[in-house]
């Protein structure tokens, strides 16, 4: 099959351009070495699904990926996005905040186009070297009409994830990514991507924080709570310039009394997750009282994000907990 219009690669780095001094290595290597552009030539079969043309947006590990690389990220795609003549978007990038730049970019770039991430766990170094499939599913997944509309894709080891939902759940496993709570979107087989269900809450085109642009976001931060966490720490934190905070509480979101009564005296929004990972952080009577916004099924690294764009539009508390029932 012969296509018209070219897919676009942007290469931002990760594991997935990693190169190591031993194949048998998986961990000790060296992320962010190699070019997009060998990255394609290392994949059989790939040019079947040209025409290409690539970008070297960074050559990084994503644990270095910053606020401000995801808002020039976005603009990037956005621009490529807005091309007729491209058919869609494949991002190589490291998994360590894979699943974060992917949500920012469900929330902010304004198309229906298939744009797809995709990385390793394995640099391309090693022994069965995962990347090189990954790569070549996720043009498949770019180049099927099925892939329209569901926002921003995440596709490793043969299956596909929303940017919402995706999680990494292993340190080191090839089949890292995925969500316990509501399971993949879809798989790849044999060159073919399945959907079994679509993301329901707002993103892309149908969602207000589109085509935000490159401005400078609202300052937003986490705090971890644990048995035991002492009020000092917590006021050590809380001396920062915020304009909002993600809280990620014990089991339902939930602040033990003593760290409570430290919050009250902020006058920022508060987000309330919940940092099991898995299940619904629901409002409960008292925090809009509080100034607080319960984080549904969000974790706090994607709350965080959903927030600082939030925060963008409004600063009332019961708009913002509308949005986290909307994203």
């Amino acid at each position: 099959m012969t296509y018209d219009k070219k897919v676009i690669i942007i290469g931002t780095g990760g594991t997935i351009a990693g190169r190591s001094g031993a194949a048998e290595d998986l961990t000790g290597y060296h992320a962010g070495e190699l070019s997009v552009e060998s990255l394609l030539s290392s994949v059989p079969g790939l040019m079947h699904y040209g025409p290409f043309e690539c970008e070297q947006f960074s050559n990084i590990d994503s644990s270095d990926v910053t606020v401000e690389h995801w808002g020039r990220l976005a603009a990037t795609v956005q621009r490529y996005v807005d091309d007729d003549t491209v058919a869609g978007i494949v991002i190589t990038h490291g998994t360590d905040s894979m699943e974060e730049t992917a949500y920012f970019l469900h929330l902010t770039v304004d198309t229906d186009k298939p744009v797809v991430l995709t990385g390793s766990m394995r640099p391309a170094t090693a022994i069965s070297a995962d990347g090189p499939l990954n790569l070549l599913m996720a043009v498949q997944t770019v180049r099927s009409e099925a892939s329209r509309g569901k926002g921003i894709i995440v596709a490793l080891n043969g299956y596909l994830d929303c940017a919402r939902e995706v999680a990494k759940l292993h340190t080191t496993d090839v089949a890292t990514f995925g969500n316990d709570y509501f399971g993949h979107m879809g798989l790849v087989q044999d060159g073919i991507p399945f959907y079994y269900y679509e993301p329901l809450r707002r993103h892309t085109k149908y969602s207000e924080f589109a085509r935000l642009g490159e401005q400078t976001l609202p300052q937003v931060e986490i705090l971890y709570l644990y048995g035991g966490i002492k009020e000092n720490f917590v006021a050590a934190a809380l001396s920062q310039r915020l304009d909002g905070l993600v809280v990620a509480g014990l089991g339902h979101g939930i602040i033990p009394q003593r760290i409570q009564s430290q919050l009250s005296s902020l006058t920022i929004p508060i987000v309330r997750a919940s940092k099991t990972g898995h299940g619904m952080v629901s409002p409960m009577k008292n925090d809009g009282l509080h100034g607080m916004v319960a984080a549904d099924t969000l974790t706090p690294v994607k709350a965080r994000i959903l927030l600082m764009l939030g925060l963008t539009k409004t600063r009332h508390v019961d708009e913002l907990q509308s949005m986290f029932g909307t994203y």
